[in-house]
């Protein structure tokens, strides 16, 4: 303290002596005639509107000395925007294996009604979800996908393969599973979840849960098995509900799974309308070839 006050008045001194009022010419040149009274009053008049137009300018480090002792925050970049059924990108990040849990979720379709499995949980009234749940020790995310759905649903569920977009890369050996559908995951979630005390006693300290949610499918007429599912999961039942009415019945954490994966069963179902019907126009074409061909044979037998 004893060394900062003398050099902030040192400072501010010098401030008023940078800001001070410059001299005139009259000040300049004592020796000079006295002007006459029309030259007075006009240089008087220049002088009094120069002063009204025009600041001097003052140093940064003058005008506010405290201000270089600030602490420097370097601007955060924005965050990446991808497409729209997607959250703004996050920063870079990482988790031990003891703060994060990974995860599996089903979206279970019936293609021949066009309706789609959604579970209710009798002991949390009007909370309408989707099968997910962890994946455990040993498990693949498809093997955890299948046990969850079957486990919370009753259904015995198969993958449903789709024409889709994603950024999973194909093996070079095998080029052609890029003309084909594909079982691969079509959404991720992350969510957080707080410290957890039982007893009065700290046992988990929270962490990130980790998502990945597949499309699955069930038969015209499917099987329903009831108790297969944990002690905790006895109350959950099983409704097929139209595409339409799943949106509004989902809950608000879940609804953007189900409408992505709704997008993305109607874009599939229109690549196959498409290549359906390009393999319809390769067949005519193959046959009017045919034809052609069995025509010019036969002229040239009869020649």
């Amino acid at each position: 303290m004893t060394f900062w006050l003398p050099l902030f008045l040192l400072l501010s001194t010098s401030a008023t002596m940078f800001t001070s009022r410059p001299r005139t010419n009259d000040n300049l040149n004592h020796s000079s005639p006295a002007p006459s009274t029309s030259s007075r009053s006009r240089s008087q008049s220049q002088n009094a509107t120069s002063a009204r137009t025009t600041t001097q300018p003052t140093s940064p480090l003058i005008s506010n000395p405290l201000r270089w002792l600030r602490p420097h925050h370097p601007q955060q970049p924005r965050p990446l925007i991808f497409s729209p059924w997607s959250s703004p990108s996050i920063p870079d990040s990482g988790w031990a294996c003891e703060d994060f849990m990974v995860g599996v979720g089903m979206v279970i379709i019936q293609p021949s009604t066009q309706k789609m499995v959604i579970l209710y949980d009798h002991s949390k009234p009007g909370c309408f979800f989707l099968p997910r749940g962890r994946k455990d020790v040993g498990e693949t995310l498809q093997e955890a996908a299948l046990r969850e759905a079957y486990e919370e649903s009753g259904y015995e569920i198969e993958f449903l393969p789709l024409y889709k977009i994603h950024k999973q890369p194909i093996p070079p050996a095998e080029r052609e599973l890029a003309l084909k559908p594909d079982t691969e995951p079509i959404y991720m979630t992350a969510r957080k979840w707080g410290p957890r005390n039982r007893r009065g006693r700290l046992v988990d300290t929270g962490g990130e849960y980790f998502v990945s949610w597949f499309i699955g499918q069930i038969p015209d007429n499917p099987v329903h098995h009831k108790g297969v599912g944990m002690p905790d999961e006895q109350g959950f039942e099983s409704f097929l509900i139209p595409f339409d009415e799943v949106v509004n019945c989902i809950n608000p954490q879940e609804k953007p799974v189900v409408q992505y994966a709704l997008h993305v069963y109607r874009q599939h179902l229109q690549f196959e309308d498409v290549a359906r019907r390009a393999e319809a126009a390769a067949a005519q074409v193959e046959e009017r070839q045919a034809e052609l061909t069995e025509g010019v044979d036969s002229i040239a037998d009869t020649g």
